[in-house]
């Protein structure tokens, strides 16, 4: 496949969705799928910037593909908990998780505010 040797995506008006329960998680969470209309990604799945609100969780969950797959949570603003194959981290602006294949993870908002979080999935071709 031919890719571009650049790209520029414009996400001004594209729109949170609301979800509910991720992964069997607790309360609502909204996202905004920043890649959704990249056709032929390389590497780069998905990005997703997601709010979770006070409460709120993604339940913890494997991640079992037995393929080369890895996902980033980069947290913007907000504070929360991080669970990284059962062992708990504190969550804060700029700090950064990956969960590779194998691994499991889940989080949960503990702070009065949103919990604002940059989600990258990627993978080998």
């Amino acid at each position: 496949m031919n890719f571009p040797t650049t790209l520029f995506v414009n996400n001004q008006s594209t729109p949170f969705n609301q979800c509910e329960k991720c992964h069997d998680g607790v309360g609502p969470f909204r996202f905004k799928d920043i890649l959704g209309q990249v056709k032929g990604k390389q590497f780069v799945k998905y990005v997703h910037d997601d709010l979770i609100p006070p409460g709120s969780t993604f339940g913890d969950h494997p991640h079992r593909s037995g393929a080369s797959f890895e996902e980033w949570y980069l947290c913007l603003s907000g504070e929360g908990v991080m669970t990284l194959d059962g062992k708990d981290y504190p969550m804060k602006p700029g700090d950064i998780s990956v969960c590779y294949d194998q691994g499991s993870h889940g989080i949960r908002n503990t702070g009065k505010e949103d919990l604002r979080i940059l989600v990258i999935g990627a993978a080998a071709i």
